[in-house]
Protein backbone atom coordinates (compact mmCIF):
# COMPACT_ATOMS: atom_id res chain seq x y z
CA UNK A 1 0.00 0.00 0.00
CA UNK A 2 1.26 3.12 -0.95
CA UNK A 3 0.38 6.46 1.08
CA UNK A 4 1.98 10.08 0.89
CA UNK A 5 4.69 8.45 -1.37
CA UNK A 6 6.02 6.29 1.61
CA UNK A 7 5.46 2.47 2.17
CA UNK A 8 2.90 1.86 4.40
CA UNK A 9 2.85 -1.91 6.03
CA UNK A 10 -0.16 -3.82 6.31
CA UNK A 11 -2.08 -1.76 8.71
CA UNK A 12 -1.77 0.96 6.33
CA UNK A 13 -0.05 2.89 8.89
CA UNK A 14 3.47 4.39 7.78
CA UNK A 15 6.84 3.32 9.49
CA UNK A 16 6.85 6.89 10.97
CA UNK A 17 3.56 6.97 12.28
CA UNK A 18 4.49 3.80 13.65
CA UNK A 19 7.38 5.03 15.46
CA UNK A 20 5.02 7.77 16.92
CA UNK A 21 2.86 6.11 18.37
CA UNK A 22 5.30 3.79 20.07
CA UNK A 23 6.75 7.01 21.78
CA UNK A 24 2.99 7.81 22.64
CA UNK A 25 2.40 3.87 24.07
CA UNK A 26 5.65 4.26 26.19
CA UNK A 27 5.15 7.68 27.49
CA UNK A 28 1.88 6.47 28.91
CA UNK A 29 3.25 3.41 30.31
CA UNK A 30 5.68 4.36 33.27
CA UNK A 31 6.70 0.47 33.85
CA UNK A 32 8.01 0.74 29.71
CA UNK A 33 9.11 4.35 30.01
CA UNK A 34 11.33 3.54 33.07
CA UNK A 35 12.78 0.49 31.91
CA UNK A 36 13.71 1.96 28.39
CA UNK A 37 15.35 4.91 30.01
CA UNK A 38 17.20 2.25 32.35
CA UNK A 39 18.24 0.48 29.26
CA UNK A 40 19.34 3.56 27.01
CA UNK A 41 20.66 5.79 29.92
CA UNK A 42 18.89 8.73 28.91
CA UNK A 43 17.09 11.15 30.84
CA UNK A 44 12.92 11.69 30.26
CA UNK A 45 14.23 15.55 29.66
CA UNK A 46 15.87 14.11 26.57
CA UNK A 47 13.57 12.11 25.41
CA UNK A 48 12.10 15.37 23.10
CA UNK A 49 14.95 15.81 21.11
CA UNK A 50 15.87 13.28 21.20
CA UNK A 51 12.64 11.91 18.57
CA UNK A 52 13.59 14.56 16.79
CA UNK A 53 16.28 12.39 14.96
CA UNK A 54 14.88 9.31 12.71
CA UNK A 55 17.65 6.61 14.60
CA UNK A 56 15.34 7.11 17.95
CA UNK A 57 12.47 5.21 16.12
CA UNK A 58 14.27 2.74 14.93
CA UNK A 59 15.76 2.16 18.63
CA UNK A 60 12.54 2.67 19.98
CA UNK A 61 10.83 0.23 18.05
CA UNK A 62 14.20 -2.48 18.32
CA UNK A 63 13.50 -1.72 22.25
CA UNK A 64 9.75 -2.72 22.05
CA UNK A 65 10.57 -6.00 19.65
CA UNK A 66 12.86 -6.91 22.53
CA UNK A 67 10.17 -7.75 25.21
CA UNK A 68 7.28 -9.73 23.60
CA UNK A 69 4.63 -8.82 26.37
CA UNK A 70 5.53 -5.41 25.21
CA UNK A 71 5.39 -6.06 21.47
CA UNK A 72 2.13 -7.36 22.05
CA UNK A 73 0.66 -4.98 24.30
CA UNK A 74 2.17 -2.47 22.33
CA UNK A 75 0.62 -3.87 19.09
CA UNK A 76 -2.59 -4.17 21.12
CA UNK A 77 -2.48 -0.51 21.53
CA UNK A 78 -1.61 0.45 18.13
CA UNK A 79 -3.75 -2.15 16.32
CA UNK A 80 -1.14 -3.70 14.34
CA UNK A 81 -0.49 -7.04 13.91
CA UNK A 82 3.02 -7.58 16.22
CA UNK A 83 5.20 -8.22 12.59
CA UNK A 84 4.52 -4.92 11.44
CA UNK A 85 6.59 -3.01 14.53
CA UNK A 86 9.73 -5.48 12.95
CA UNK A 87 9.24 -3.92 9.32
CA UNK A 88 8.51 -0.67 10.84
CA UNK A 89 11.83 -0.42 12.15
CA UNK A 90 13.55 -1.92 9.14
CA UNK A 91 12.18 0.60 6.84
CA UNK A 92 13.35 3.64 9.32
CA UNK A 93 16.46 1.98 9.22
CA UNK A 94 16.99 2.45 5.34
CA UNK A 95 15.16 5.64 5.80
CA UNK A 96 12.61 4.74 3.92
Amino acid sequence: MIREGKLAVGSGKDAETIGVEALSFMASNPEVLQRFLDVTGMEAGQLREAASKPSFFVGLLDFILAHEPTVLDFAAAAELDPTEIGIASEKLARGR
